[in-house]
Formats: structure tokens, sequence, C-alpha cells
């Protein structure tokens, strides 16, 4: 298939795969049409990129009554604002320390600041404020600590001695907790909440199912290689990863273990990768 009808088919967004199954080298893309636009059933290739994405994780809470804001939305000013009556009295819980979690307690901050005068917050938080700090020549928690205005944000409001004193304890209420009583910690505040947002991580979409010789394909993701490998610890020919569904796993000179998500840590990953990609 030429280029242009490969992008027509990613524009018109009908290119919901269903099963990609592989004989031999050759790998092969089930199509599913919303049936609008005319295109082929199939496209086949010898060698697939999977960039297959992820969403924000979200888990069962103890309580009920109470309504979920997506992760996406709460992170856009103008989309909450729109979400949230501002004449109202809503109390929005908040849960997580990630840098989406700060980033989401500042939104509403500044809502509560200026145009939601009857909004507060309740944040829980499993552990303390984590910030990447600049070593020399490389950075401790590059991919999982705070950074730029968010972390200094953070530092300036979020920390204990300092929201004592900040303009954001108007608003907010910190609640600590841990993972043995977490659960125990939303019984006893989340029922005076109106909303709640969860900001807890990101997981990889699911996939299509896939399939090789007419039997399922369980594979599993090398974050060194961007390929694939079976149960048998044999390499699959022509399969790959990349984006934030398949980041490159990264040791930091201390021995800690994170995976570099980012899309500039995307490209130097593909960068150093992809001239061993090969399709046999």
């Amino acid at each position: 298939m030429d280029k242009s009808k490969w992008w027509h088919l990613r524009r018109s967004k009908i290119i919901t795969s269903r099963l990609i199954t592989t004989q031999g080298t050759n790998w092969t893309v089930k199509l599913k049409s919303d049936g609008k636009l005319p295109g082929p059933e199939s496209v086949s290739s010898d060698l697939l990129v999977l960039c297959s994405g992820s969403a924000p994780t979200t888990g069962p809470l103890p309580v009920k009554n109470i309504q979920e804001i997506g992760l996406d939305p709460a992170l856009k000013p103008s989309l909450i604002s729109k979400l949230l009556p501002s004449d109202a009295n809503l109390t929005v819980a908040v849960i997580g320390a990630s840098h989406s979690a700060i980033l989401v307690l500042r939104n509403l901050y500044n809502l509560a600041r200026d145009t939601h005068p009857h909004l507060r917050i309740k944040w829980f938080t499993r552990h303390p404020l984590r910030y990447a700090v600049e070593k020399d020549g490389w950075i401790l928690r590059d991919n999982t600590g705070l950074k730029g205005e968010v972390a200094t944000w953070a530092k300036q409001n979020l920390e204990q001695d300092k929201l004592l004193l900040s303009d954001v304890s108007r608003y907010l209420e910190k609640v600590s907790t841990t993972k043995e009583k977490e659960q125990e910690s939303y019984l006893d505040h989340l029922p005076g909440c109106t909303h709640v947002v969860q900001a807890i991580g990101f997981h990889r979409n699911e996939l299509p199912t896939l399939e090789s010789e007419g039997k399922k394909l369980d594979v599993k993701f090398n974050h060194e290689t961007g390929s694939f490998q079976s149960k048998k610890g044999m390499t699959v020919t022509g399969l790959y990863g990349a984006g934030i569904a398949w980041p490159e796993r990264v040791i930091d000179p201390e021995g800690n273990v994170e995976y570099a998500v980012g899309l500039g840590k995307f490209m130097k990953f593909l960068k150093r990768v992809t001239p061993n990609w090969t399709a046999a």
C-alpha cells in the first residue's frame, strides 16, 4: 500500500485493528472500518511497529456517589473549569503525588482562587514529594521526580512547612496515608467529596490479538532493543514497539532503574535502536 493510502487510513480513524497475524516474515493487520469511508480490510508488511499508547490508571474506591473526573480533562484548565460548576459547593479529591497529580492540584487551586470560590480540594498522598535532582552530568529521578515550574510550585506551596503558610491551604487539605491505611483514609475522607481525580500512573492500552501460524502469540518487550521475544525467549521477527507503551529501561549511576518517558526520550531511544530493526 502506498503512503498516501496509509495516511488516509490513519486520518479517517478506521484503522482500529482486531487481529494481527504473521505467516513466516509477513505481518497482516486486519482492520475494523467505521463504514463511512472505503478502505481495505487488511494491510500487510514484513515489519510491524506497535505504537499502541497508554491511558491513565484508575483503581476501585470504597465509596459510592462520587463523580470521577478523568486525568486528561483534569490536566487541562479550560476543560476542568467547564466540568465543575462555579457556583456550587464542591470538594475534589486528588489521589497521587506524581507530576500529573501536582498539575491537577495547581489547576484546581487556580480555579478556587479565581472563578470557583466554593471549590475545595483534598489531596491524598502515600509518600513525600519527590524531585528530580541535578547531579554531576546526570539527573537523579529524571523520569519520576518533579521538574520545572511544577517542582517550584510544589516546593513553595505543598511541602508541609510551606503549606501551612501558603494561600493554597485556604482551599487544600492534605491527607497523608500509606499503602496499608489507604482504604481507611478513603473511607474517612471521600464521603465528604463530590468528585475525584486519580493521578496514579498510566497503563499500556490493550493490544489487538497477535497470532503466529494460527496460534495466539504471547510476547515480552525488550526495553533495551525495542524488539519482542516469545515465551520461549526467541526474538519475534519483524515486530517492534515505540512510544509511551514501550519505553526504554534506563539505570542511573546509583543503580536506580526507571523507564524513560517523554517525547525527546522516545526519539533518542528510537535513534539508537532502529538501525538494528530488520524484517528478517
